[in-house]
């Protein structure tokens, strides 16, 4: 049992912008190995749950020989190398989290769930690195698998809400996966894939997924303009980091435009009472639909100026920012529905760059920080080629800079931000371009010199 050749690997480089997806025939065969079949059992594992150290799940463990294995592949020092950077702001970051942890004389109890969730996520993404890039079926399958996994993994507490705490993530992983496959047998049906996400993202705006849509809805855009550009090499070739942002910010235009679909459709009664009255709850106050559902980012914010550099903590408890959100919903005029209130100490954070701050210190925020450049350079090397990939590409880039910023980063997060990292990491790589701490200043003046020789 051997995985993919490093030939298929340059699929995604140089040779595959200039090919044409109608006619490249090794990518309209559909070939199954081994190790496709398990990278779509190998998501499937997070449903079996032990209690150790916190929750911990069966992917966990099988991460460890996973990875023992394809670091016995002549290739695996050099491929990791391509991502020291990342692997190295993980570590500064479990670096920050340890002294904090001192600093705070945190419990025993919860550093160790702490110090093992970023362990467990390094883990998950080299193990990753070294597999999926070798061919675009093990991302697809893999997406599957995590597709189905989040179908069977809504938490109880969510009973009720499955759209927007998992079925959503199936239902889009499923189809997206689902829709590599269909596109090697016929090519041109990648061309419907703008159409497909547009379809989607309205019908998770009717169960009331209000997230799943805005994000579905911005990957849709994203892949139609990878198409347009896909049919004119000048363009592709043209595209300066200056254009580039330039669509960015008409990208954020679609966003607010979506936002506003939402609310005019809520308004009407089009997506129930449920959906009606909770959007007036999160607007009836002091700030926009954004902020109103996402308070706990005003908590959090106070937390990391109390104490910017040492974190507070592993699980950080503060019973002080709970009241203190409390107080801000009050005083915003929002309203309170907590049947947990006097019960939790732990600091609201709801965001994975803010929850990281608070718990690790400023060395989990640079971290965060940093991955927010990941998405966007992978959107730009998007549009500069033709990709089958392009739609799970371009609804991941999205998804993880939505996450980042507003969705907290626990229970089985680490396994889709694994494999959204390595799918933007490979997006990136394709062609040879490395992966550093200062690519965007590099990469913008590339594109300059690029510009100026056409």
């Amino acid at each position: 049992m051997s995985l993919a050749s490093g030939a298929n690997v340059s699929l995604g480089g140089r040779t595959g912008a200039a090919g044409n997806i109608k006619r490249s025939g090794a990518q309209s065969r559909i070939t199954f190995d081994v190790w496709t079949v398990l990278a779509f059992l190998y998501p499937l594992s997070q449903l079996a749950v032990f209690n150790i150290v916190g929750q911990l799940y069966l992917m966990d463990l099988l991460a460890l020989p996973l990875l023992a294995t394809f670091l016995t592949l002549p290739d695996a020092m050099e491929r990791l190398r391509r991502i020291v950077p990342v692997l190295t702001l993980i570590g500064v970051w479990l670096l920050g989290q340890v002294i904090t942890d001192l600093v705070r004389e945190t419990s025993p109890g919860d550093f160790l769930r702490g110090w093992a969730k970023i362990v467990f996520f390094a883990l998950q993404l080299a193990t990753l690195w070294l597999w999926l890039p070798r061919r675009r079926a093990y991302f697809a399958a893999f997406a599957i698998g995590l597709g189905v996994a989040a179908m069977y993994s809504v938490p109880p507490e969510f009973v009720g809400y499955e759209w927007k705490f998992g079925y959503d993530r199936a239902l889009i992983y499923i189809t997206l996966g689902g829709l590599f496959f269909l596109s090697l047998a016929l090519p041109r049906l990648l061309y419907l894939a703008p159409v497909v996400l547009l379809v989607l993202s309205f019908f998770l705006l009717l169960q009331s997924a209000r997230s799943a849509f805005g994000v579905l809805f911005i990957a849709a855009v994203v892949v139609a303009a990878a198409l347009v550009f896909s049919q004119f090499i000048r363009w592709r070739q043209r595209l300066s980091a200056g254009l580039f942002a330039g669509l960015f910010l008409g990208g954020i235009l679609v966003a607010t435009g979506a936002t506003t679909i939402y609310g005019a459709a809520v308004e009407n009664g089009l997506l129930g009472r449920e959906a009606l009255v909770k959007y007036r709850d999160q607007t009836s106050g002091e700030v926009p639909l954004l902020l109103g559902g996402r308070t706990e980012s005003l908590v959090a914010t106070q937390a990391i100026i109390d104490s910017p550099v040492i974190g507070h903590g592993s699980w950080a408890r503060d019973a002080r920012y709970v009241a203190l959100h409390h107080a801000i919903k009050v005083r915003l005029g929002l309203p309170i529905f907590d049947a947990e209130q006097g019960k939790r100490d732990l600091i609201p954070t709801h965001s994975h760059l803010f929850g990281a701050w608070v718990e690790a210190g400023i060395a989990g925020g640079i971290f965060w920080l940093w991955t927010l450049s990941i998405p966007i350079f992978a959107l730009f090397y998007l549009l500069k080629r033709q990709e089958l990939l392009a739609p799970l590409v371009a609804y991941c880039a999205v998804a993880m800079l939505w996450s980042v910023l507003f969705n907290p980063f626990g229970s089985t997060e680490r396994f889709f931000v694994a494999f959204q990292l390595a799918l933007l990491l490979w997006t990136v790589r394709a062609g040879g371009r490395s992966i550093t701490l200062f690519a965007p200043v590099r990469e913008a003046l590339r594109s300059r010199k690029d510009r100026d020789r056409v």
